[in-house]
């Protein structure tokens, strides 16, 4: 399927589920209502995870005069029945091991160390109509989401 067809393709089979764009801290409220999440503390090695995280979303917003203010908050997600979907996606075995969850409220960010639950997160978290109205790549992109949903379900 050649590009043109595929974004045709995506539009087709997606646009109706569409979501208007949500607050972070709207997601994170959502989710807590279908998963066990708490806010944590990260350990030395999840810390890595949090520098590349923050360093990501710098160089994407490199112009953005209020990057000193950026406030990251990290959640775990428990690990039980609710959750053992993305637990076992993730193929995670040891105690020792989380699915984390940060975001940024400032810049409307949202990250998992779980590609499958991250991509839930951001399918939930919606895009803004603006995108949507000017099919820019952003729109694809949020629709490209729906796919991979539906490739881990």
């Amino acid at each position: 399927m050649d590009h043109d067809d595929y974004n045709a393709y995506l539009k087709q089979q997606y646009s109706h589920e569409i979501r208007p764009l949500q607050s972070v801290n709207d997601v994170i409220s959502a989710f807590q209502k279908k998963l066990d999440i708490a806010e944590t503390e990260l350990s030395e090695s999840e810390a890595i995870f949090l520098k590349m995280t923050i360093f990501n979303y710098i160089n994407a917003h490199i112009n953005d005069p209020n990057l000193d203010n950026l406030n990251f908050i990290s959640y775990e997600v428990v690990r039980n029945e609710k959750s053992d979907h993305y637990y076992n996606h993730m193929r995670i075995r040891s105690d020792n091991e989380r699915i984390l969850v940060i975001i940024e409220s400032q810049l409307n960010a949202i990250t998992s160390n779980c590609e499958e639950l991250k991509v839930d997160m951001n399918i939930e978290r919606g895009i803004d109509t603006s995108h949507v109205n000017q099919e820019t790549p952003e729109f694809i992109a949020y629709l490209m989401l729906f796919d991979a949903h539906n490739e881990n379900h």
